[in-house]
Parts: C-alpha cells; structure tokens; sequence
C-alpha cells in the first residue's frame, strides 16, 4: 500500500505535536526548535513524523530528531524527511544514531565517522557519550557524517 505523503516545514502549531511524538518514542528532547523541523502529514493532514536540521555552536549541522507515529512505520515516512532534509542541506552533515540503525542511514551515503574528523561539537559528544557507555554498560550513539 502506498500513502501520500506531504512535506512542509513546521509551523508553530506544530510544536505540540513534535514535542510529543518526540518524548514518547524516548530521543533527545533537547533543542526543540519547531522553526528548524519538517513534518510529514498524509492526505488527511494527519501528523506522520518530523525531523529537524539542528545548528551546533561550532557551525556543524545535524540531521536530528527524527521520528515517526507508530502507525506511519514502515511506510516510508522517515526515507521522504531524510530525503528531503538531504536536498535542502549543506555539507557536511551529521547524525547520532543507535548502531542497529547504521545500515539504514548508510542508504543515504552516511558513513561512520572517526573522531578525527568529526567537528569540534561532535568530537566532544564521542568523548562524552564513551564515559556514560562505561558508567551505564550499553553501547551509547554511533555519529556518522555525509560529506
């Protein structure tokens, strides 16, 4: 089955919405802008999903927070914010993700990067996110980059 999906950057109507979805399917809930999102509506204007392109003090670029109701899984939702986030953004850019995720993004062309050649901002989030692996036991986010 193939559902229409429209893209359009949020509004601030939006921001209920995305601070919602964001917090029940557990990311980081940090930087919340609904000016830097696009959300994903079906032909209802029912809410699918969102993303954000988020901007780090040192210039970097994130593609972050992104997320998708759990009744628009898997119906290529989070392939068309991706796609289109991808289209209207500089490079290099950057994600954080869970390593299970790593062959979904690498569909796109990101690539696990190397702490040397991460920016500043995600140099220190490598270093940050390897001390709470150890003190918490899990495998902690996996930073990949698009050049």
């Amino acid at each position: 089955m193939t559902i229409d999906i429209t893209l359009h950057p949020a509004v601030e109507t939006d921001n209920h919405r995305i601070r919602d979805l964001i917090h029940r399917v557990g990311i980081n809930p940090m930087d919340l802008n609904w000016r830097h999102f696009v959300v994903a509506e079906d032909a209802y204007g029912h809410f699918m999903g969102c993303c954000q392109l988020k901007t780090h003090r040192d210039g970097s670029l994130e593609l972050a927070s992104l997320a998708v109701e759990d009744e628009y899984r898997r119906q290529g939702v989070a392939r068309a914010l991706i796609a289109h986030l991808l289209e209207h953004s500089p490079r290099p850019l950057y994600l954080m993700c869970r390593s299970a995720l790593v062959p979904f993004y690498e569909k796109f062309g990101f690539q696990v990067s190397g702490a040397e050649t991460m920016s500043p901002y995600f140099r220190r989030m490598h270093r940050l996110t390897k001390v709470l692996v150890v003190r918490k036991g899990n495998l902690g986010p996996t930073i990949m980059s698009l050049d």
